[in-house]
């Protein structure tokens, strides 16, 4: 081989060489390009990803407090719905204060109780709690007593005897202490809060606001617990566009 069949040869390789640097830095800066393509689709991706669960857990937690709004205003209106208008304690735009018997525990005497007895025989005493308070009523007089311990099969054990004499068949039903009432916490949120017998506990939260107002019989707006026959409960909810009323009507 000559020295110009040498020098091009030389020539040729270094020309091939040069095509493929020029090549691979062509795919090089394609695959830069792509992976910063790659990288933007992603993170709008994730962004989209992000937004619509924000989206659904919003939604979620929506519906959440629109059946706890159902729920607590059905239990509302079963408890209110046993109240009489003898048995209310107080009645304000804040509270609303009554006795029923929201557990439905009723019994009868299966025999004739003296004064000064303390236990009586019932037909069924399980399940009544002990400290609840019991009314028993004969055809003349009504005594209200609190259970000393839990009831048993037949008998109620009271923590004073009665005064009065009732006959076998008397009636016995549990007395429960029932309040309604308005909670306003420190960052302005409003709850509905439930009380039976002491133990109080968040029925309805997250709310704007909640006032009871009362009727009477001829629709006019009355404060005295004598004259109230429908209990008005009106709600403002910081996740309902709409206030919310319940009216309930009195046990006649």
């Amino acid at each position: 081989m000559n020295r110009g069949d040498a020098a091009g040869l030389a020539k040729r390789r270094q020309h091939s060489l040069g095509r493929v640097l020029d090549t691979r830095g062509v795919c090089l800066t394609e695959l830069m390009v792509s992976l910063t393509a790659g990288a933007i689709v992603l993170a709008a991706a994730l962004n989209a990803f992000t937004v619509a669960q924000v989206h659904v857990s919003k939604q979620q937690t929506d519906l959440r407090h629109q059946q706890d709004l159902r729920l607590g205003l059905e239990v509302f209106e079963q408890e209110v719905r046993l109240a009489g208008t003898e048995s209310i304690v107080s009645a304000t735009p804040e509270e609303f204060r009554f006795h029923a018997n929201i557990s439905a525990h009723r019994t009868i005497t299966t025999g004739s109780v003296v004064p000064g007895q303390s236990v009586i025989a019932v037909q069924n005493g399980s399940g009544w709690s002990e400290g609840k308070t019991v009314v028993i009523c004969g055809q003349l007089a009504c005594e209200a007593h609190r259970l000393s311990r839990s009831g048993q099969r037949y008998q109620l054990t009271l923590t004073e005897p009665v005064a009065s004499s009732f006959p076998a068949g008397a009636s016995v039903e549990m007395n429960n202490r029932v309040a309604y009432y308005t909670k306003r916490d420190e960052d302005g949120t409003v709850k509905l809060m439930r009380m039976v017998d002491g133990g109080a506990n968040t029925l309805i939260g997250d709310l704007e606001d909640l006032h009871f107002s009362y009727w009477d019989e001829y629709g006019h707006v009355v404060w005295q617990p004598s004259l109230v026959k429908r209990v008005v409960l009106e709600i403002e909810s910081n996740r309902s566009l709409h206030r919310m009323m319940r009216e309930v009507s009195l046990r006649s």
